[in-house]
C-alpha cells in the first residue's frame, strides 16, 4: 500500500509548528505568564465574593480592608502579567513573521528560472505581504486566545464547581454550542479566506503588469481595456471579501449569545438557589462576575476562529511557495572547484523547457566544443534556440548529467557560486535596478570598486552619455532603468558585466539597440577585452560575430552550420542568406536616410 500523501493544510501547519518550535523560549515564558494571569483572573471574583461575605457577616473593618487590599494587589499584578504576556506573544509573532519573510526571499533566490516562468509576480508578492500578515495575526492575537481562553474556562469552571455544582452545570449548558457554531462558520471563513487571498494575488498581478507596461498600454490606447481587466479582478476580490466579512462578523455575533444565555440561566437557577438558602448572595455575585468576565474571551474566540481560518489559509499558500523544489542546487557529490576554467563542451544535448516535454525540444542533439580563451558567435533566425543555448552555460535551467561540461567538469557537479561567479551574462532584456547608475555598474563588485566600474563604462562607450545625465554616475535610473534609452540600458548592462572581469562572458544580442558607429566602437573595445576570456556572442546580426574564432548557425534548435565567417560565406547556406538580407536592409536604411526619410 502506498502511504497517503499529507494534506496541504496539514503540511502548512507542520511548517508553522517548526517556526514556533524555533521560538519555544518566547512561548515557554509566555505560557508561564499566561498561567499567572489565569490565576489572577480566577482569584479576583473569589476575592470580591469574600469581601462581600465579610461585609454581610459584619466582620471588623480591618479584616474587610485586608481583603480589599489583597483584591487590589491581585488586580494590579494580574494587569501587569497580562501586559507582559501579550507583549511576549506579539513579539514572538513578529519574530516568526521576520523569519518567514527572510526564508521566502532566500528561497526565491534559489529557485530556478523555470519557476518564474510558471508563477506570476503579483501572486508571489501577495504571498510575501498579505499572507505573511495574516499568519502574523494568527500567531499573535489568534494564538494568544486559542491557548489562553480554554485555560481560562477550565480554571473558572473548576472554581465554580467548588462553590455550587448544580448552578455551574446549568450555566455551562449553552457553551458546547460553540463547537457547532465554530465548525459551521469556520469552513465558510476558510473557503472565502483562500478565495480572497487568491483574488489579492490576481489583482496585484494585474496592477504590476499594467504599471510595468504602461508605455505599451498608452501607445496602443488600451487604457480602457486594462481598466476593464482590473475592474473584473477587483470585483471578484470585492465580492469575495464581502462574503468573508459576513461570515467573520456573524461568527462572534452569534457566539456572543452564549454568555448572555448563561447569565439568564444564572438569574433563574441561581436566584432560586439563593431564595431557597442553598446559595449565598456573595457566591451568586461571584458567579455573575465569572460569566461577565468570560463574555469578552468568548466573544473574541468567535473572531479568533475566523482569524485562525484566514491564517491557516494564508499559511497554506506560503507553504505551497516554500515547497517549490529548488531543482538547481549544489549536490551532495559537488566538486570542490577553486577556479572555473573557461572551456565549454556540449555533448549531444537535447533540451526541453520545464513543463513542455510533450512539445518539440528547444535544442536538439547539440555537440559543441568552445576552447578556453576563444570567441564563439551564435546566429540564426528568430526562435532558433540561440538565447536558450547561452542560458544553459550559467546553469539557469535543469540539464541532464553529462550533457554540458565547463572547465572539464559536469556542470551539475560544479557549485553554483563557483560557476556563476566566473560567468557574466548580458541578456537581451537589459535589466537595471532602481538605484544610481554607479550602483548598477558596481553590482556584483566589492565596495570601493567605483573606478573599475567607470573603466568598464568607458569600454562600453557609455562615458559620453554619463556626462549628459543630471547627476552623472549618481543619477537614479528609475525602475528597470526607465530614465535611460534602450541603447544606454544595453551599454550599462554590458559595462556591469565587463566590470566583474569574468572568465566566461555571454553577450545575448547586447548591441541590437545601438547605432552602427557606437557598435563599431564597442566592438573595438571588446576585441581588446576578450583577450584570454571565453566569449559567447549571441546575435541576430551577422556583423556582430564576423570576427569570432568560430561561428555556429542554429535553425529549429539544431546546429546546421559551423565555421569561420569566410568559410560560412563561401558555403552559400543559411548564414550567407542572413548576411545578404541584413546587408540589403542596411543599404535600404542608408538610402532612406540619404533622401531625408522619404518613401
Amino acid at each position: 500500500m502506498t502511504e497517503p500523501t499529507t494534506s496541504p493544510l496539514r503540511s502548512a501547519l507542520r511548517r508553522l509548528g517548526g517556526y514556533i518550535g524555533r521560538n519555544r523560549g518566547y512561548y515557554a515564558i509566555w505560557l508561564a505568564t499566561t498561567l499567572a494571569y489565569v490565576a489572577g483572573f480566577v482569584a479576583i471574583p473569589l476575592l470580591v465574593g469574600r469581601s462581600l461575605s465579610l461585609v454581610a457577616a459584619g466582620q471588623p473593618a480591618a479584616l474587610v480592608t485586608q481583603s480589599v487590599l489583597w483584591l487590589t494587589g491581585v488586580t494590579i499584578a494580574s494587569g501587569m502579567v497580562r501586559f507582559y504576556s501579550r507583549t511576549l506573544v506579539f513579539n514572538a509573532a513578529r519574530e516568526i513573521e521576520y523569519e518567514i519573510r527572510n526564508d521566502i526571499f532566500s528561497h526565491l533566490q534559489r529557485l530556478p528560472q523555470s519557476f518564474y516562468q510558471r508563477w506570476r509576480t503579483g501572486d508571489i508578492m501577495s504571498r510575501c505581504v498579505n499572507d505573511i500578515n495574516a499568519v502574523r495575526l494568527l500567531l499573535g492575537v489568534g494564538l494568544l486566545n486559542i491557548v489562553q481562553t480554554p485555560i481560562l474556562y477550565v480554571a473558572v469552571i473548576s472554581a465554580m464547581l467548588t462553590i455550587n455544582v448544580k448552578v455551574t452545570l446549568m450555566v455551562l449548558i449553552p457553551y458546547p454550542l460553540f463547537i457547532l457554531i465554530a465548525r459551521t462558520f469556520g469552513r465558510s471563513v476558510h473557503r472565502w479566506s483562500m478565495a480572497t487571498q487568491i483574488g489579492l494575488g490576481e489583482m496585484s498581478n494585474r496592477l504590476q503588469e499594467s504599471i510595468s507596461g504602461i508605455s505599451v498600454v498608452k501607445a496602443y490606447a488600451m487604457e480602457g481595456f486594462t481598466a476593464e481587466q482590473f475592474a473584473r479582478a477587483n470585483d471578484d476580490l470585492y465580492y469575495g471579501q464581502v462574503r468573508l466579512v459576513r461570515a467573520t462578523a456573524a461568527l462572534p455575533s452569534i457566539v456572543m449569545l452564549l454568555p448572555t444565555a448563561a447569565m439568564v440561566i444564572l438569574l433563574v437557577v441561581g436566584g432560586q438557589e439563593m431564595l431557597a438558602g442553598r446559595m449565598e448572595k456573595a457566591h451568586f455575585f461571584t458567579f455573575a462576575m465569572y460569566i461577565f468576565n468570560l463574555t469578552f474571551p468568548t466573544f473574541i474566540m468567535g473572531w479568533v476562529v475566523a482569524l485562525a481560518q484566514r491564517g491557516a489559509a494564508s499559511m497554506q499558500r506560503i507553504d505551497e511557495l516554500l515547497s517549490e523544489e529548488a531543482s538547481i542546487a549544489d549536490r551532495p557529490d559537488a566538486l570542490v572547484v577553486e577556479e572555473v576554467r573557461g572551456d565549454i563542451e556540449f555533448r549531444n544535448l537535447t533540451f526541453h523547457y520545464p513543463g513542455s516535454s510533450e512539445r518539440e525540444p528547444a535544442l536538439r542533439e547539440i555537440d559543441l566544443v568552445i576552447p578556453e580563451g576563444t570567441t564563439i558567435g551564435i546566429v540564426g533566425p528568430v526562435g532558433s534556440g540561440k538565447s536558450t543555448l547561452a542560458s544553459l552555460i550559467p546553469h539557469l535551467y535543469e540539464i541532464e548529467d553529462g550533457r554540458l561540461w565547463v572547465g572539464g567538469n559536469d556542470i551539475n557537479r560544479i557549485p553554483l557560486e563557483s560557476l556563476r561567479s566566473s560567468i557574466a551574462m548580458v541578456p537581451q532584456d537589459s535589466f537595471l535596478f532602481s538605484m544610481t547608475l554607479a550602483e548598477n555598474l558596481a553590482f556584483g563588485l566589492d565596495a570601493g570598486s567605483g573606478e573599475r566600474a567607470r573603466a568598464a563604462a568607458a569600454s562600453a562607450q557609455l562615458d559620453s552619455d554619463v556626462d549628459e545625465l543630471p547627476q552623472g554616475f549618481d543619477t537614479l535610473v528609475g525602475e528597470r532603468g526607465v530614465m535611460l534609452s534602450g541603447g544606454q540600458r544595453q551599454r550599462a548592462a554590458l559595462a556591469r558585466a565587463l566590470a566583474v572581469r569574468p572568465r566566461i562572458l555571454i553577450l545575448d544580442d547586447v548591441l541590437s539597440a545601438v547605432d552602427a558607429e557606437t557598435e563599431a566602437g564597442i566592438q573595438r573595445e571588446l576585441d581588446r577585452i576578450f583577450q584570454g576570456r571565453t566569449v559567447v556572442v549571441v546575435s541576430s546580426r551577422v556583423s556582430a560575430v564576423r570576427n569570432a574564432d568560430q561561428i555556429i548557425v542554429l535553425d529549429e534548435g539544431r546546429i546546421v552550420e559551423r565555421g569561420s565567417h569566410a568559410a560560412l560565406i563561401a558555403n552559400d547556406g543559411l548564414y550567407r542568406r542572413l548576411d545578404r538580407e541584413q546587408a540589403a536592409d542596411e543599404a535600404r536604411r542608408v538610402a532612406v536616410a540619404a533622401t531625408g526619410g522619404g518613401a
